[in-house]
């Protein structure tokens, strides 16, 4: 991929939004590699089908390497065929249902492959049609004892469930036709079980037809913590998920790592530390970050040491908060009529970011503070975990882990150096 050679390309090459693949892997800086080496090293040795959690900061990176793994692994594929389900790319970001993760779990499997998807829709299919003759015999029987409420509401699920449409493009329009994906759920909560045993059956007949029994499978299962709204997910379907019949990578919310709901559950995290609990900065791990600003130049001098230093310094080892410094100082270059990036332009791009942060730090100030002093809240209670929840949603925080998990301030919303 083509690196930056002016401050326009500055602008646009880096993008906060985009994570890295496959095409942008020439910008990938492996910072995570003891992580790695150890997610490599458990599932080259398991013998059994592995869920594995991963626990870390939204922007930290891990889906850019989680989307890299198998290449920067490649004797994996020796032993597993890997797939990726990816949540920001089939889910509406403000809604999502656990009938939702089921359906495209199953067609991020089988999408390739023209003749178990085939069988998959017929599968829908016919969950359609049984449901539609048990509720006309329902809707006979209600109307024959004149329950009319509950006959109408037979009726209407009747209708929908008529018009639900499963064809071969049913995975594209389903983020997209809420009320596609309204009766689907609902006719998916109805047979929960049924559907998950379809899926399961299906996943073996790919094992075996497609596979040859040469391989397993692996489902890496992305972003699902980036959707509004699903700590449902996490506290109250995951078993749900645990039985499809795959090893798993799943990534999940930081904030619920300690929180009781996911207790009997494993997770390991992922963070890049920029300082010691001590604030004391690490100067191997700053360089490491100023690298992954210089894998996307193509003259490392468009961008200033010392501003270089300094976003490296402000993103608190967050790689979107990186790359979205990045990308305003070259805003403000821009407006400057300059050449390249220098340190006060990064201060004037940190001054407008802090902006963005102010009013949702003010409605939980006192925690913050707490957090500033103490590097973890006062306990693990709910109301600890709904304002860990907006601290670390809203970037105020950042998480990190050496032994155990600990927290420090955002060092945007401190004080401007």
């Amino acid at each position: 991929m083509k690196k930056a050679s002016t401050i326009k390309e500055i602008f646009n090459i880096f993008d906060p939004q985009s994570y890295l693949k496959q095409d942008t892997k020439n910008y990938y800086i492996d910072i995570y590699k003891d992580f790695t080496d150890d997610l490599h090293d458990r599932l080259e040795l398991s013998d059994s089908e592995e869920t594995i959690f991963v626990a870390g900061q939204s922007g930290n990176g891990k889906s850019s390497t989680l989307q890299l793994f198998s290449s920067n692994y490649p004797d994996l594929n020796d032993y597993y065929d890997i797939k990726i389900l990816n949540a920001r790319n089939v889910f509406d970001k403000k809604d999502i249902d656990v009938a939702d993760i089921l359906l495209m779990i199953a067609f991020t499997i089988i999408e390739e492959n023209k003749d178990l998807k085939t069988e998959f829709l017929a599968v829908l299919e016919d969950m359609r049609k049984k449901k539609l003759n048990e509720l006309e015999e329902l809707e006979e029987k209600t109307n024959s004892n004149s329950i009319s409420e509950k006959g109408d509401l037979i009726s209407g699920f009747k209708i929908n469930l008529g018009l639900l449409k499963i064809g071969m493009d049913f995975k594209d329009t389903f983020k997209v036709d809420n009320q596609n994906k309204k009766v689907i759920r609902e006719l998916i909560k109805l047979k929960k079980k049924d559907f998950i045993d379809k899926i399961n059956e299906i996943i073996r007949k790919y094992k075996r037809d497609i596979l040859k029994e040469e391989k397993r499978l692996l489902l890496i299962i992305d972003d699902i913590e980036k959707i509004k709204d699903s700590d449902h997910i996490f506290t109250d379907e995951i078993s749900t998920i645990l039985q499809i019949e795959c090893s798993k990578i799943i990534t999940m919310p930081i904030h619920l790592k300690r929180s009781s709901t996911f207790a009997g559950y494993d997770a390991k995290e992922i963070s890049f530390k920029l300082k010691t609990r001590k604030d004391e900065f690490i100067p191997e791990n700053i360089r490491k970050l100023e690298d992954i600003i210089t894998a996307r130049l193509e003259d490392s001098d468009l961008i200033d040491k010392d501003a270089k230093e300094l976003i490296a310094k402000k993103s608190g080892g967050n790689i979107r908060q990186l790359i979205k410094i990045v990308k305003e100082s070259a805003l403000k270059a821009h407006r400057n009529r300059s050449k390249t990036i220098i340190l006060a332009d990064v201060k004037d791009a940190l001054h407008d970011i802090k902006r963005d942060y102010s009013s949702a730090s003010v409605e939980i100030k006192e925690f913050l503070d707490f957090i500033k002093e103490n590097k973890n809240p006062k306990d693990y209670s709910d109301d600890s975990i709904k304002k860990l929840k907006i601290a670390t949603n809203e970037s105020l925080i950042f998480a990190y882990y050496n032994g155990e998990i600990w927290y420090d301030l955002n060092p945007i919303i401190l004080d401007d150096e």
